[in-house]
């Protein structure tokens, strides 16, 4: 709006809000559509990918409550019973689908013994306030897009919430899922903190569990986990079972959580075959999309306004030129200097 202005154009934040929500709509319909699904195998680029990794997360966005009609007032002015939800969904919390698909360069060991991380080619990415399965519908069409078909390798990268794991195994049956090494390593250093809250120990204790599960060796990690958890309850059944917010309870969920998915965690074997082990990709857009969307008193409108606006995001972030072939840059004539 800053730009219309200095070049002497006035535009109202309504106009360019129906503006935007129009266009974002044009962006869903022809990078997402059925149609556009449809024909996604067959943009894909002549040369196949020798890795092809699609990464998944979810964020929340604020939504205004009540129906779209009514979604004019701030959200804490609508009743928790005209609309028919209660905690977070009364208070408009949405969640937000944020999917990338990234054509790679394995990464290597080098002769010096470092390991050198995969490289990032291209990247594109895919935005829903949708389900999970309308998302997933959209994440594997961008796939597709960018040599699915075609690719050496194909892995799955993220952590195991948002129904993300089933999702893999609905749209990438044989892809490798990789759980992102970040996310149990914050779940470490929770567990880390449950034990003592002394500096430096908590950092140490952290840093020796982390190295351990960087190194693959879980049943050792496994061993100090659930000797420190027994410490403060022995073994629920369910980690549910303990008091809330308890010590015993969090480090159990985590316990649990890595022993069901240890299989998903073998990352010297990733790196040993050049495979990506953070999702830093999908992250980072999350990030932006919260820059954009989240804020003091900023409220969206259901699906008009915040499935527009991520679409716009997502398309303008995406690294194939898409969004510079929907609009291309202004040409502008040469300025003629007159001399003095």
């Amino acid at each position: 709006m800053a730009t219309l202005r200095a070049v002497g154009i006035r535009t109202s934040f309504k106009t360019i809000e129906r503006v935007s929500e129009a266009v974002g709509a044009e962006v869903a319909k022809d990078e997402h559509g059925s149609f556009a699904r449809a024909r996604a195998p067959g943009e894909a680029p002549g040369n196949p990918p020798a890795l092809l990794v699609v990464q998944g997360d979810g964020m929340r966005i604020r939504e205004l409550a009540g129906k779209p009609d009514t979604a004019t007032a701030d959200v804490q002015d609508l009743p928790s019973e005209a609309t028919g939800a209660s905690g977070e969904a009364a208070a408009g919390w949405t969640e937000c689908k944020v999917g990338v698909v990234v054509r790679m360069e394995p990464g290597r060991t080098k002769p010096d013994g470092t390991y050198e991380e995969p490289k990032t080619l291209v990247q594109t990415y895919v935005a829903t306030m949708e389900d999970v399965h309308e998302f997933g519908e959209k994440l594997l069409a961008e796939a597709e897009r960018k040599g699915l078909r075609t690719a050496t390798k194909v892995v799955a990268l993220s952590d195991a919430g948002h129904g993300l794991p089933e999702m893999w195994e609905r749209i990438l049956p044989g892809a490798e899922w990789i759980v992102d090494f970040s996310h149990v390593k914050s779940r470490l250093f929770e567990c880390a903190a449950q034990v003592t809250d002394a500096e430096p120990a908590r950092t140490a204790l952290a840093r020796r569990w982390e190295g351990l599960l960087y190194e693959g060796k879980m049943d050792k990690l496994l061993r100090e986990l659930v000797a420190r958890a027994t410490e403060q309850a022995p073994r629920p059944e369910h980690a549910s079972d303990l008091p809330q917010d308890s010590p015993g309870r969090i480090l159990w969920t985590h316990i649990m959580y890595v022993e069901e998915r240890r299989t998903h965690m073998d990352y010297p074997s990733y790196r040993a075959r050049g495979l990506p082990i953070a999702s830093g990709h999908v992250e980072a857009m999350c990030k932006r999309i919260g820059v954009r969307m989240k804020a003091a008193n900023k409220r969206w409108k259901p699906v008009t306004g915040s499935e527009a606006m991520v679409n716009l995001i997502a398309s303008q972030a995406s690294q194939d030129g898409r969004w510079e072939k929907r609009w291309p840059a202004p040409v502008y004539p040469r300025r003629v200097l007159q001399e003095t």
